[in-house]
């Protein structure tokens, strides 16, 4: 159930994949690139993740000849239950801090989200209009990386993930142009 007051957007979400997975979409640089941005076709660059408490994550965000810098700091980091985390759009008076929380369900995830700080009411549209088709593409990510009949119990330890980032890039078009129209 979504419940969203003036300055809350909160979303549930079951991912079909555990929560080591959905985990590994939030914090890994090569999974974030794939969807951070993908519901206003932004592609994100140059992802840091310095994932502990106190340490820093940014990214360069592009669409054409528009370019975001986004930033925050991790506050919470519970690997696969609990991520929280300054979200900063730099030279703007966006502020805001995001909640993931992960629980397993069944066989899947139970994916609770909010985010909270919104400079004002068009700030929290364009975020309740882009989490809902970021989460779809994590969600397509996920059943790209388990393929049929197999669960990962976490994800290869390489850098390098082969047709899964196809797969990606794939949703993320078809995203990108049922957004269009």
């Amino acid at each position: 159930m979504d419940d969203n007051s003036a300055n809350a957007l909160r979303l549930t979400h079951r991912f079909a994949g555990p929560p080591a997975l959905v985990w590994a979409v939030w914090t890994r640089p090569e999974l974030i690139r794939s969807w951070f941005g993908s519901s206003h076709g932004f592609r994100a660059y140059d992802i840091a993740v310095d994932l502990r408490p106190g340490g820093r994550w940014s990214l360069r965000n592009v669409k054409g000849q528009i370019t975001e810098h986004v930033s925050g700091t991790y506050h919470e980091v519970e690997p696969t239950h609990r991520l929280v985390y300054s979200y900063h759009f730099e030279g703007t008076d966006f502020f805001s801090v995001i909640s993931v929380d992960l629980a397993p369900d069944g066989n899947g995830t139970r994916l609770h989200f909010l985010q909270t700080g919104f400079p004002d009411t068009q700030a929290r549209r364009e975020h309740e209009r882009g989490w809902p088709q970021a989460i779809r593409v994590m969600g397509e990510a996920l059943l790209a990386m388990h393929g049929v009949g197999t669960l990962w119990p976490r994800l290869p330890q390489k850098t390098d993930i082969d047709g899964v980032g196809h797969d990606l890039e794939a949703a993320r078009k078809r995203l990108f142009e049922e957004n269009a129209r």
